[in-house]
């Protein structure tokens, strides 16, 4: 079986694939658009990339974070980001249909960083969660470039455990660590 955990952004989207047997997973980013670039031309790029990294690796389970709720609007996030993020969740579940991929699950952005990050208090600011899950790759031996990278192998390594009750080789051979939030 082969996995692709994908943390939606017309900016840079981050993607980490892992296949059973791998030592390590896949992973990098896209950037689906400029700002401006329409939405069309955004969900299209995304449909290309996805379809150039299956022809590589052929990922028959997808795991996406979910898109942010209308009532959870805050800071940065406006409108129009709610849009292009929904669309581009809807375009992922569109591509998914149109190559035979059935298992597709959207996880909850709080649920993953809660398991790969720890506890964290309310109020920890967006950033500094972004901060941290690049911390925490670098402690399980991952060197993403950008945040987007790290949070896909954040969902990715949540994913697995959660959903797929599978252990990958970058938490079994992983020694005691304290967690990065409060208990």
């Amino acid at each position: 079986m082969t996995y692709l955990a994908l943390d939606l952004s017309k900016r840079r989207t981050g993607f980490a694939a892992w296949q059973r047997g791998d030592a390590r997973p896949v992973y990098g980013h896209w950037v689906l658009g400029s700002e401006y670039a329409s939405q069309g031309e955004t969900f299209a790029r995304l449909h290309e990339k996805m379809a150039e990294l299956r022809a590589v690796v052929k990922f028959q389970n997808i795991y996406l974070e979910q898109p942010i709720h209308p009532a959870s609007l805050t800071g940065q996030t406006n409108i129009d980001t709610l849009r292009v993020l929904s669309g581009l969740a809807a375009h992922v579940h569109s591509f998914a249909a149109a190559v035979g991929i059935r298992q597709i699950v959207e996880v909850n952005i709080a649920t993953w960083r809660r398991h790969f990050l720890g506890k964290m208090p309310r109020a920890t600011k967006t950033a500094q969660l972004k901060r941290m899950a690049l911390e925490r790759c670098r402690q399980i031996g991952f060197t993403p470039r950008f945040d987007d990278e790290a949070e896909a192998i954040g969902i990715l390594d949540f994913a697995l455990d959660f959903h797929e009750h599978v252990t990958p080789p970058w938490r079994a051979q992983e020694v005691l660590r304290p967690a990065l939030g409060v208990a």
